[in-house]
C-alpha cells in the first residue's frame, strides 16, 4: 500500500497568482527552510549558512541533534574511513572535548562480534552542546517548538510551510530531515511503510522474514567475558521456545502481554510494519549524579511474565545470568553507560507502527507507552522475586544521571526511530546496492554499516513466541557502498525543490544498512550542498549539475567513492616508520610551523594520519624533519605523501646536507608510490649526527601541500632494481 500523504498533516495546493502571503513579524523568509532539528537536520543547516545562504532549521520539538544527542551514544558508524564533511568534524570536536583523537583512517576493530567505535563514545549533553555550538557560530535561525501544521505548493513546488502556533517560513528550497518523512509525505510525494516482499526488487531479506540465527531453541552456548558466544552472537539476544498463553498449553487462555496477535505469514511476502523502537538510555553508576528509576504508576508484575518464562528458559540452559541478559551497554565518559536493547530489553515491538503517520499528539502518546514499558521492564529486573539475584543486584547499581536530559528527569526527550516512511523515488537502493552487486549512480556519500533490522512483531509461531523481521548481519563481505543522489530528491513531478534525506528512497532491507546517524548526516549535508547549487542555477533539484556538486562536496571533504580494497572491507595497513628500511620518519616526528590540519581521509604511506595546511597561508607554513644519521655516507632522500587530485603541482622541499641546501619541486598530484617505493628526491650525502634537514613548505605552492613523511636509505643497502647506478649528488633519481 502506497500512501500520497500523511492525513494527518494538510498540502494547500494554490496556483500561480492567487499565492499569497501573511506579512507579519510570524513570516519568515529564507533561501533553504531544513525541516526537523535531527543529527542531519543542523549538518544541512550548518552547510547552507556556510555557503553563504540563509537558512531556517525548523524543530517540532526543543532538542536539536536528535538521536545521536537523545542516548544513542555508542555510536554505530560502521567503517570511519567512509564518513567525511561536517559529519568527521563534528564527531572530531566532540570527542575532543574528551581530550581524545579519532582515528579515521583506520577500520574499527572487531572483538567477537559486530565492530564499534568506543572512541565515540560521549555523553548525550555533550552532543547536544555542540550541536547547538555549531548552529550558533554558523549564524542558522533555529525555531524550536515548531510543529508543522500544513504546507503549500504552487504547481510541484513548495512555497511555505505553517507551523501550528501561527508562524510561517517560506523559503526557495526545502530539506526534510527528520526520522519520519513528515515534510515529504506533506507535500504528496509518494513513499511507503510497507515492507516490499522479496519479489519486489528481487531481495532475500525483505518483507515478512524468520532468520534461523533467531529461531526460537534450546541448547544455547555460553557466553565469553565479552557477553556473546563463539560466532558472535550475544547473550541479550537469547530466543528460547517459550510458551506464549496465559495458561501455559492453553491457548484459549489467551495470549500473554508483549505478544501481538496475527498470523506468523509467509516467508519474503510483502507486510506492513516498521522496526520496533526503545529508548537508548544512558545511566550511571555514580550515586552523587543518581535518580532513581521510578515504575510508571501503572505497574503491574504480571505484564512482565513473559519475561519471567525467559528467565525461567535461561535459567534451564545453565546460565548465569546477569544484566546483560536485558540489554547490551557500553561504557561512556563519567561513569555512565549507553544501554541497547535485548530479546528482552527496551524494544516493544508493535508500539510502532502507529507513528510514522500519527499527528505529533499522538506520537507523545505511543512515546509514553514505550517508556512505561521500559521503566516497569527495568523496575521488574531490579525487585521481582522470579529474577536472579545476580541480576537484581546487577540492575539497583544504575540510576537516570542527573546531568542528563535535565528538563525531562533524566530519561530520554527523544525515542529511537529505527525506520519511518521511506520514499518511493525514481532510485530506490535495494539490497542490490548495499551488497555491491549494483552501484548507484551519483553517489552523495557512503553507507558501510550491516544490515540491522530489529524485530517487527512478537508472535505466536509453531506455538512459540518468535520474533518476525529480526536481521542482524553484514551484506554478503561487500565494504562501503554508494548512495545515490537519485534516492534523496523525489519524482520532479511530485516536487521540484525538496530534498528527503532521512527517509530516503530505499527498500526495508537497503534502509536497514543505510539508517545510521553519520550516514544521514553526511546525507543531509549533501543535499544542502545540492539545495545551494540548484537556487544559483535556478534549477529543480533534479536538474542540478552532477559534476559541478561532486566537486564542491569533495572540496569540503566529503567520502563519495570507496578507494580501499573492492569486495570485501579489509582494516587498512599501518605501516611503522621502524617497518621500513633505512631512517623512516612519521609526520608525528616533523616540528611544525604554522597551523597545519592532520587528516586521514586518504591512506597515509607512514602511520595512521598525515598533515596538511588547508591550502591557505602560502609562505607561512613548514615541516622540518631532522634525521639522526648514524654514520657519514650516502643516502637516497624519499618523500612520503598522500596523492590527490587537489593536491600542489610545485611543493617545495628543501635537503639540507654536506652539499648545502638543495631544493625539489614535487608535484604531489602525481603517484606517491613509483614501482611501490616512495618518490625520490634524489641522492644525498650526509654526516653523522643531527645536522641534516628536510623541510617541506607551501611556499609558491598551487594547492594542498601534505606531510606525511620522509626515508633516508643508504645507497648501499639499495637493491639493485631499485637503483642500477646513483645519479650526481642532489640529482633526481631515475624513479
Amino acid at each position: 500500500m502506497i500512501n500520497p500523504i500523511s492525513p494527518r498533516f494538510t498540502a494547500v495546493v494554490l496556483l500561480g497568482c492567487f499565492l499569497s502571503f501573511p506579512s507579519n513579524a510570524n513570516a519568515i523568509e529564507t533561501d533553504v527552510c531544513v525541516y526537523g532539528g535531527t543529527s542531519g537536520g543542523v549538518m544541512a543547516a550548518v552547510q547552507v549558512a556556510r555557503m553563504g545562504k540563509r537558512v531556517v532549521l525548523v524543530e517540532p520539538g526543543q532538542h536539536l541533534g536528535g538521536m545521536t544527542a537523545g542516548g544513542l551514544s555508542a555510536v554505530d558508524i560502521g567503517d570511519p574511513r567512509s564518513v567525511g564533511g561536517i559529519t568527521r568534524e563534528y564527531f572530531t570536536r566532540l570527542v575532543a572535548s574528551y581530550g581524545k583523537q579519532l582515528n579515521w583512517g583506520i577500520a574499527l576493530e572487531r572483538n567477537g562480534g559486530p565492530a564499534t567505535g568506543g572512541a565515540y563514545s560521549i555523553e548525550p549533553h555533550v552532543a547536544e552542546a555542540l550541536f547547538d555550538s555549531m548552529a550558533k557560530e554558523a549564524g542558522v535561525v533555529v525555531l524550536r517548538g515548531a510543529r508543522m501544521k500544513s504546507v503549500r505548493k504552487e504547481n510541484a513546488r513548495l512555497v511555505q510551510i505553517e507551523t501550528d502556533d501561527g508562524r510561517t517560513v517560506r523559503a526557495k528550497m526545502f530539506i526534510d530531515t527528520t526520522y519520519e518523512g513528515d515534510l515529504m509525505a506533506a507535500a504528496g510525494v509518494r513513499f511507503t511503510l510497507i515492507r516490499e516482499g522479496n519479489a519486489k526488487y528481487g531481495e532475500h531479506y525483505n518483507g515478512i522474514h524468520y532468520t534461523e540465527k533467531y529461531r526460537p531453541r534450546t541448547g544455547h552456548q555460553q557466553p565469553r567475558a565479552n557477553g556473546r558466544v563463539p560466532g558472535g552472537q550475544g547473550v541479550w539476544d537469547r530466543d528460547f521456545p517459550l510458551d506464549p498463553y496465559l495458561v501455559k498449553g492453553d491457548p484459549s487462555s489467551g495470549l500473554l502481554p508483549l505478544i501481538d496477535g496475527g498470523q506468523p505469514g509467509t516467508h519474503g511476502e510483502p507486510a506492513p510494519g516498521v522496526m520496533a523502537y526503545c529508548f537508548r538510555l544512558c545511566l550511571t553508576t555514580d550515586k552523587s549524579n543518581w535518580i532513581p528509576i521510578a515504575p510508571p504508576a501503572d505497574y503491574d508484575r504480571n505484564r512482565y511474565e513473559l519475561v519471567a518464562r525467559f528467565i525461567e528458559a535461561c535459567v534451564a540452559n545453565g546460565d548465569d545470568m546477569d544484566l546483560r541478559w536485558f540489554s547490551k551497554y557500553d561504557p561512556l565518559p563519567n561513569s555512565k553507560w549507553d544501554f541497547n536493547t535485548a530479546t528482552f530489553g527496551g524494544n516493544l515491538p508493535g508500539a510502532s507502527w502507529q507513528w510514522p503517520e500519527a499527528s505529533y499528539d499522538r506520537r507523545v502518546e505511543i512515546a509514553k507507552e514505550i517508556e512505561g514499558y521500559h521503566r516497569g521492564l527495568l523496575h521488574f529486573l531490579a525487585t521481582d522475586s522470579r529474577v536472579p539475584v545476580k541480576v537484581r543486584d546487577d540492575m539497583k547499581r544504575f540510576g537516570l544521571p542527573k546531568d542528563e536530559f535535565t528538563d525531562n528527569g533524566g530519561w530520554p526527550h527523544q525515542l529511537y526511530i529505527r525506520e519511518g516512511r521511506r520514499m518511493v523515488s525514481d532510485l530506490v537502493l535495494t539490497e542490490h546496492h548495499t551488497f555491491g552487486r549494483s552501484t548507484a549512480p551519483h553517489s552523495i556519500g557512503l553507507g558501510s554499516y550491516g544490515t540491522d533490522v530489529h524485530e517487527i512483531r512478537r508472535i505466536v509461531k509453531d506455538g512459540v513466541v518468535a520474533r518476525e523481521g529480526k536481521i542482524a548481519g553484514g551484506r554478503g563481505g561487500f565494504g562501503p557502498y554508494n548512495i545515490g543522489y537519485g534516492a534523496i530528491v523525489p519524482k520532479q513531478t511530485e516536487c521540484e525543490n525538496l530534498f528527503v534525506t532521512f527517509a530516503l528512497s530505499a527498500s526495508h532491507t537497503a534502509f536497514a544498512s543505510i539508517r545510521m546517524e553519520p550516514v544521514l548526516m553526511v546525507t543531509s549535508q549533501s543535499a544542502a550542498t545540492a539545495a545551494c547549487i540548484a537556487i544559483d542555477e535556478d534549477v529543480p533539484v533534479q536538474q542540478v549539475d552532477f559534476d559541478r556538486l561532486q566537486s564542491r562536496l569533495m572540496a569540503d571533504g566529503q567520502v563519495l567513492q570507496w578507494t580501499f580494497a573492492k569486495g570485501k572491507a579489509s582494516p587498512r595497513k599501518i605501516t611503522k616508520a621502524a617497518d621500513l628500511p633505512g631512517i623512516a620518519m612519521d609526520d608525528t616526528d616533523a616540528e611544525f610551523t604554522g597551523d597545519w590540519i592532520q587528516s586521514s581521509g586518504q591512506p597515509s604511506l607512514i602511520g595512521v594520519s598525515y598533515r596538511h595546511d588547508g591550502n591557505t597561508n602560502r609562505g607561512q607554513k613548514s615541516a622540518t624533519f631532522t634525521p639522526a644519521i648514524p654514520r657519514d655516507g650516502r643516502y637516497e632522500v624519499r618523500l612520503l605523501y598522500t596523492e590527490h587530485a587537489n593536491r600542489s603541482t610545485k611543493t617545495k622541499v628543501t635537503i639540507r646536507s654536506l652539499g648545502g641546501d638543495q631544493v625539489v619541486y614535487v608535484d604531489q598530484q602525481q603517484a606517491a608510490l613509483v614501482d611501490e617505493l616512495p618518490r625520490s628526491l634524489g641522492f644525498f650525502r650526509f654526516k653523522q649526527g643531527t645536522s641534516g634537514q628536510i623541510v617541506i613548505s607551501n611556499e609558491a605552492a598551487d594547492g594542498y601541500v601534505v606531510v606525511d613523511g620522509i626515508q633516508l636509505v643508504p645507497v648501499e643497502s639499495l637493491r639493485d632494481s631499485e637503483v642500477v647506478e646513483p645519479p650526481a649528488e642532489g640529482k633526481p633519481s631515475c624513479r
